[in-house]
């Protein structure tokens, strides 16, 4: 695999008035070139802090503590404004959450594609550029491109907003797409069509694509590889067959075990022991709902291991999770 991205030992913490508060620990992960990769876990486990830090996005105060953030070689974290400006949109680009807070509610959308599209390129002309967007909707399946483009962000659908962020975030052909829960309070039938256009777009472009989600049947769908992210930690991460089939880290069996079944009955209970908050101690953040815990988790914080090929596990148990 040839890597496009390579993120090691990134901490992350916000600084508030009630004191520090650590996101993301210790993350690490590797993006091919033209790979789907995929960052699951529960609401606050850090995934989003981890890649909005790819593109240096964030509060005043969050704050990188250590690592770094390598693409095509170059630390991300080390760039001046000017080269990371240069770098965001053109090699990175990123689909957001919230597609009504991220479009600017005064300005029709097809205005400011023309503005971005002349920001990255001061010798398009206005008239070009106009043709470009009304390209660029016809290309992620917006029926009605010119109605679209005089619309205002509120007069769309979500899904219409949806399909506007993807065709914002190719318009400069990037090298790497990062889409963080790109379906979120859409319907099931318009998260398919968005999903199948993004796997699409990916294909036909080559580009890589870090899919951000807590839903791991679009996972199974959309991904190659995974990272499953719990308390600011990387605790398990391999192929996507490897995680399903053979999940290592007692976290990534919970998630599994709350999918619901075709057939409904009674889901298998994982999380058996009472929730603590050990959010400021060196320890597994699962530790304090793991059913598997034994001594060794509540005194030291486990190291990450290999169980076979590129399929790691950061717990104390490693090949043992699999068969407890």
């Amino acid at each position: 695999m040839e890597e496009l991205l390579k993120v090691n030992h990134l901490e992350v913490s916000f600084f508030t008035d009630l004191g520090e508060s650590r996101a993301v620990k210790d993350a690490s992960f590797v993006i091919g070139k033209g790979e789907v990769f995929g960052i699951v876990g529960e609401s606050g486990s850090g995934k989003s802090v981890a890649t909005k830090n790819i593109l240096r996005l964030g509060p005043k105060n969050m704050k990188v503590k250590s690592g770094e953030i390598l693409f095509k070689d170059k630390d991300i974290l080390k760039l001046s404004m000017r080269e990371l400006q240069n770098l965001r949109g053109s090699e990175i680009s990123m689909v957001f959450q919230d597609s009504l807070s991220a479009l600017n509610p005064v300005y029709p959308v097809g205005k400011k594609m023309v503005e971005l599209l002349r920001l990255h390129n001061r010798n398009l002309s206005k008239t070009d550029a106009k043709k470009q967007v009304i390209s660029l909707f016809e290309s992620v399946g917006i029926v009605d491109p010119e109605r679209c483009f005089k619309s205002y962000p509120h007069e769309l659908s979500g899904g219409m907003r949806q399909r506007i962020m993807i065709a914002m975030a190719i318009c400069c052909n990037p090298d790497l797409m990062i889409a963080d829960e790109p379906t979120t309070a859409l319907d099931v039938t318009i998260q398919a069509q968005i999903l199948h256009l993004l796997r699409d777009i990916q294909r036909e472009r080559g580009m890589s694509l870090i899919l951000i989600t807590h839903d791991l049947g679009v996972v199974a769908q959309m991904c190659s590889r995974v990272a499953v992210m719990c308390g600011g930690y990387v605790v398990e991460q391999g192929n996507v067959r490897d995680i399903f089939h053979n999940p290592a880290h007692p976290y990534t069996q919970a998630l599994i075990a709350s999918m619901p079944r075709v057939g409904g009955g009674r889901m298998e209970q994982y999380l058996e022991r009472s929730m603590t908050d050990n959010r400021d101690q060196e320890i597994c953040p699962f530790y304090g709902r793991c059913r598997h815990a034994i001594d060794a988790c509540a005194d030291t914080l486990p190291t990450m291991k290999t169980i076979e090929g590129n399929h790691c596990s950061f717990c104390h148990l490693g090949k043992e999770a699999l068969h407890v």
